[in-house]
């Protein structure tokens, strides 16, 4: 009898698990496959690096800037929205970009990318005007596709600093708006910036 009892019990648990496998696997095989991006596969996951960091908020910007731009020796990238350009006004805007102009004069590299915008004529012209200023004392300058938005504000010196966040290089966002940014110091993270500029770089034009 006890016999009977578990043979029944023993099949209608062997039916009971071939079920969920055969569920489980419907359900697998109905998941969408993984689409491959044309990334390597390192670019698919976040990786953690360890970098020294400063909040760099509102009026520091300036000081910041200037400072990291002065101790320059031999490169600076930089990736910037809007750059505007501010004829005979010795502002705190005009003076960052003239500290690029000096360490370009002094032999270090600077190459700056700037927004182009098929649909915001501002800010084109904002940067026309800067881009032109700087070429004119040998800067490199290039700016990005008409179709695609470079919304990025991120200074990299020397591949070991990096200073990134929402200031773009206007007036108002350097004299009083509310802005936030870090500044990272490590040479990983600064090569992963590099890499990212010369990405954009690479599909940027000169005008």
């Amino acid at each position: 009898m006890i016999t009977k009892k578990l043979r029944k019990f023993c099949k209608g648990f062997l039916l009971f698990a071939v079920l969920i496998l055969f569920t489980a696997f419907i359900f697998s095989s109905c998941q969408p496959a993984a689409v491959d991006n044309g990334d390597d596969d390192d670019a698919d996951s976040l990786l953690m690096t360890e970098v020294k960091a400063m909040m760099v908020n509102n009026r520091d910007y300036y000081s910041v800037a200037s400072g990291i731009f002065k101790d320059a020796k031999k490169t600076i990238v930089g990736i910037m929205y809007d750059m505007k350009f501010y004829s005979g006004d010795d502002n705190d805007v005009m003076k960052l970009i003239d500290e690029l102009v000096i360490a370009a004069a002094r032999g270090v590299e600077v190459r700056i990318v700037l927004e182009q915008s098929d649909w915001n004529d501002d800010v084109s012209a904002d940067n026309y005007e800067t881009g032109a200023y700087l070429e004119n004392y040998g800067i490199d300058v290039r700016y990005d596709p008409l179709t695609i938005t470079t919304h990025c504000k991120t200074f990299t010196v020397d591949t070991n600093l990096v200073l990134v966040g929402s200031t773009n290089w206007s007036y108002s966002a350097v004299s009083s708006n509310n802005e936030a940014n870090v500044l990272l110091e490590g040479r990983e993270i600064a090569e992963s910036f590099e890499e990212y500029f010369q990405t954009i770089w690479n599909n940027s034009y000169n005008r």
